[in-house]
Parts: C-alpha cells; sequence; structure tokens
C-alpha cells in the first residue's frame, strides 16, 4: 500500500505532465487519500507542484478541497485551521496564486482558480489582508487580472492595507514594475474617484503625497506619470476635478497640470465649489504671494457662498489656520455690506418623493 501511495504521490506532482481530467484524479484521491502528503523532491506537497504551472493549477482547489477532507499535513502544519491542506507552513500556495506569471494567458487561468477557491469557501475575504494577498499582486503587471478582481472585492484594501510600512500606493511606486502604477490608478480611480484614486493620499511617517513620490522617483518621473494619469483621466474631457485636487494638496504642480487640463478649470468639485473657491479654501494663497487672484475676483465672485464652507470669500480668507487680513480688507473693499451680512444658512434641499 505504501508502494501504491508513493507511486499516486509521484504522479500529483506531476499534473502539469500527466494533465488527467478531474474525476480520474477524484477517483485516485479516494481510492489512495494519503498520496495528498507525498513530499516531493523540494520538500513540498502535491498542492504547491500544482500552483507553480498554469498547466496543473486548475487541480489546485480540487486537491485544496481533498486536503481539507482528509487533513492533509494535520500534524505538521500550525497554521490554517480547517484549510490545512491549503496553508502549508512554508509554502503558501495562496501567495502563489496571486504572484506566478506562467505565459500570457496565466493570469487568467490562475484567477479562474481562485474564484473556485472562493465558491468553495476554502479563499476568504479575509485572507486579502491576513496573507497580504492585494500587495502581492501588485509586485508584477503579469497579475493585473487578479489584482482588479481583488480591489474589487476588498476596495477598502487599496487604502487601508500597508505594505513594507507604506500605505499601498506608495508601495507600488516605490517597490513595484513602473508598468503596475497605471493598474492600480485604474482600480483605485474606480473606487475612489473623489480622492482622485487616492494621488494625493499621504505617507504617515514622511508626510509625502503619492503623486509627489511619483514624480520624484527615479523610474516614474514627472513625464511618466503625468503620461499615466492622461490615459485615466483624459487631458481633452477629465469629468473629474483634478486642478481642484491640486490646489489643496500639491499647489506646486498646479501650472504644470493646468496646461494640460484647461477644461478642467470650469468643473466643480464634489462639494459645488469652483477652481476658484476650491483654490480660497486651501489657504496656500495669501494676498501677499497672490494678490491677483483677490484682485481679479469679479463681482459675482465675491458674493458668491463657497458651498462646502457656506461663507463668504471674505470669511473664507479670515478663517483657517492663519488669518489673511490682507485679503479679508481687499474682498470687503468691493461689497462692504457684506460685513453686515449674516452668515447664511445652509438651504434644505427638499427630498424626491
Amino acid at each position: 500500500m505504501k508502494q501504491v501511495s508513493d507511486q499516486t504521490g509521484e504522479y500529483l506532482h506531476n499534473l502539469h505532465k500527466h494533465q488527467p481530467d478531474k474525476d480520474t484524479l477524484q477517483k485516485m484521491i479516494d481510492n489512495v487519500p494519503s498520496s495528498l502528503s507525498y513530499i516531493g523532491e523540494y520538500r513540498s506537497f502535491p498542492i504547491f507542484n500544482a500552483v507553480m504551472s498554469k498547466d496543473s493549477v486548475g487541480y489546485v482547489p480540487l486537491l485544496a478541497k481533498e486536503g481539507v477532507k482528509h487533513k492533509v499535513d494535520r500534524d505538521h502544519c500550525s497554521r490554517g485551521g480547517q484549510r490545512r491542506g491549503l496553508l502549508l507552513e512554508f509554502r503558501n500556495v495562496l501567495y502563489k496564486l496571486v504572484t506566478k506569471t506562467d505565459g500570457d494567458t496565466s493570469d487568467a487561468v490562475y484567477l479562474n482558480a481562485m474564484k473556485e477557491l472562493i465558491e468553495s469557501n476554502l479563499l476568504r475575504k479575509k485572507d486579502i489582508k491576513e496573507h497580504d494577498l492585494l500587495c502581492n499582486s501588485t509586485r508584477c503587471p503579469g497579475t493585473s487580472m487578479r489584482f482588479d478582481f481583488l480591489a474589487d472585492w476588498y476596495p477598502e484594501g487599496l487604502k487601508a492595507i500597508t505594505s513594507f510600512g507604506l500605505p499601498l500606493i506608495h508601495a507600488v511606486i516605490q517597490y513595484s514594475d513602473v508598468r503596475c502604477f497605471p493598474v492600480f490608478l485604474k482600480a483605485s480611480l474606480k473606487h475612489y474617484p473623489n480622492e482622485l484614486g487616492l494621488l494625493f493620499q499621504k505617507d504617515t511617517s514622511e508626510g509625502q503625497i503619492a503623486c509627489k513620490r511619483a514624480f520624484n522617483h527615479k523610474l516614474h518621473r514627472k513625464e511618466k506619470t503625468l503620461k499615466a494619469i492622461g490615459k485615466l483621466i483624459p487631458f481633452d474631457d477629465p469629468k473629474l476635478p483634478i486642478l481642484h485636487h491640486f490646489a489643496k494638496h500639491a499647489p506646486q504642480y498646479m501650472e504644470d497640470f493646468a496646461c494640460w487640463y484647461p477644461s478642467a478649470t470650469y468643473i466643480r468639485d464634489d462639494q459645488g465649489r469652483t477652481l476658484q473657491q476650491a483654490t480660497l479654501a486651501s489657504g496656500h494663497k495669501t494676498y501677499y504671494n497672490s494678490a491677483l487672484i483677490f484682485l481679479q475676483m469679479s463681482d459675482e465672485q465675491v458674493r458668491e457662498i463657497d458651498p462646502g464652507s457656506d461663507l463668504y470669500p471674505f470669511m473664507v480668507a479670515a478663517s483657517g489656520q492663519t488669518c489673511d487680513l490682507s485679503a479679508v480688507y481687499n474682498i470687503l473693499r468691493r461689497d462692504p455690506a457684506l460685513a453686515h451680512c449674516n452668515k447664511p444658512k445652509r438651504r434644505r434641499k427638499r427630498k424626491r418623493k
């Protein structure tokens, strides 16, 4: 029986060569379940060898399911609970599922195996964070389909998960293949459009925004980063208020992006602010460093209430961490009567029946 078990185990280690149909494989395992625990040449189990090739990764869900049923590695594995056949002590099949590349078509093949594991409840949402699956799937452009799938399944991970001590978008810029940044940005724009795809997410340790990190990175640089952004946020029809975000988070790059996104000047942001209102509310512009912003305001702009704060422009200039009294004075000169107005009240929108 040991001889039969060893021969069957050897067969399971070479599924990429034999490629039996799943019914045949199921019968083999039913007859010789001990073959699932057969340790091969590289001190691995059959399930790990299966995940190493696109020709055999389709058998992984069946091997994992049978591994649970027959308690594979019960005496040697210190983690994994009821999924002992999937999470091995030193050979993490889940890691290989999201990182392995084996030809141009392998991404879709590995993704199908992941979906089968989900259907069998052998791959769970919590695994994405616990085993860094989202992080690992951003290392290589050949895993983009798997990354998109995981991002759709766990979109909050794009913002919350860290890698190498950095927010995920920073880690992608710093450590991943340069072709991975557009893949990440596309997914983050889909799930976080109001935050412009996390381009301005800060690194908590250095306080640097992701966009600046990309501009300063030796492989990305400003030209490549701008090109990547331009493919996802078209220069001629941006749809998103990209200039509003630069006015608030990275005013030093405002001139660069204004040249490429002139039509974004007329877009209002999610709070209903114009670019001029967003610039004033950012607090980066003062009367002494940007006097023209205040002097060139039209009469309508002087009297227009900021929809984000419910304040007149002179009130916006007076609020914040630094009170710009010169700006307040020059705005009020245009319409002194505003100083006697009460703070405007928000108008409640009637709910449609």
